[in-house]
């Protein structure tokens, strides 16, 4: 990758510094190349592990939702329950008071001890329901407190889901837009390269071609034998050299009128007209 190549070894004979600019032009496509291939593979396995992740996720998030489900219906019965015993704890309170009521007149030792037995017996039921609505709402107060963190855990699970699709998202348009584009860059680079060598062989062509002139005119120059006749000859150079100057100017007039108009069409956008 390195090593020139045989036409960047060819240049560099004409030019080093042109030689050494064609190979770091090729291998900066290739290391663009390199770096979107390696950028591909690094987003593909984030990709595959944030996709795992995600699915974790919905895992617990589907179990955290079930449990909380399964926690508001056993709230839901435990305070019916709740509800029920208090109902029958105040029906209590009229009977407990007639009992009350009936020993404090009683007279006769024998009905008062009955009396007093269902009085203990009721208020021991009395004292079972009481001792049984602290225990359901206990477990109301429990089951709320979970409840609360239930919701708390399925919005702080949905929403690391959320999180999780976005990067997902937008790691597979990045890639499938990166692909596309980068293609297009490293397109254009050894379309420049090309561009630069087409450049580089015109250059080398011409000062070849001046070469082989000066090679000419000296030959010519050389079988001049007679200095009078190379005297003649330098009146002839030196018209031809103002019969080129002239036609050269005239060229360059001609290409600045025409370099105008396409300065003048690309500025205004007059393509077309």
């Amino acid at each position: 990758m390195r090593s020139k190549t045989g036409w960047e070894s060819f240049v560099g004979v004409f030019s080093k510094g042109r030689s050494e600019s064609l190979r770091q032009e090729r291998m900066r496509t290739a290391n663009i190349d390199d770096k979107l291939q390696d950028l591909i593979g690094k987003s593909d396995t984030i990709v595959s592990l944030l996709e795992g992740q995600l699915n974790v996720l919905n895992e617990h998030k589907d179990k955290v939702e079930g449990n909380l489900t399964e926690t508001l219906d056993d709230r839901e019965f435990t305070v019916g329950e709740l509800e029920t015993l208090r109902a029958d704890i105040l029906a209590m309170d009229p009977k407990i008071i007639e009992l009350e009521n009936k020993i404090s007149v009683e007279q006769d030792a024998t009905a008062r001890t009955k009396l007093e037995t269902e009085l203990a017996e009721l208020n021991q039921k009395y004292n079972e329901m009481v001792q049984d609505e602290q225990v359901k709402l206990a477990k109301s107060q429990t089951l709320e407190r979970y409840i609360e963190k239930g919701k708390s855990w399925v919005d702080s699970l949905q929403n690391q889901a959320a999180t999780q699709m976005v990067l997902i998202n937008k790691l597979q348009t990045d890639t499938k837009q990166r692909v596309v584009l980068y293609d297009a860059l490293t397109k254009s680079l050894k379309t420049a390269q090309q561009q630069d060598v087409a450049h580089r062989i015109n250059e080398i062509g011409v000062q070849t071609d001046k070469e082989a002139q000066a090679a000419m005119a000296a030959i010519g120059t050389a079988t001049n034998q007679r200095m009078a006749e190379m005297m003649e000859a330098h009146e002839d150079h030196m018209v031809f050299a103002r019969t080129v100057l002239e036609q050269k100017a005239k060229a360059d007039e001609r290409f600045a009128r025409r370099f105008q108009e396409i300065v003048e069409k690309h500025d205004k956008n007059l393509y077309g007209g």
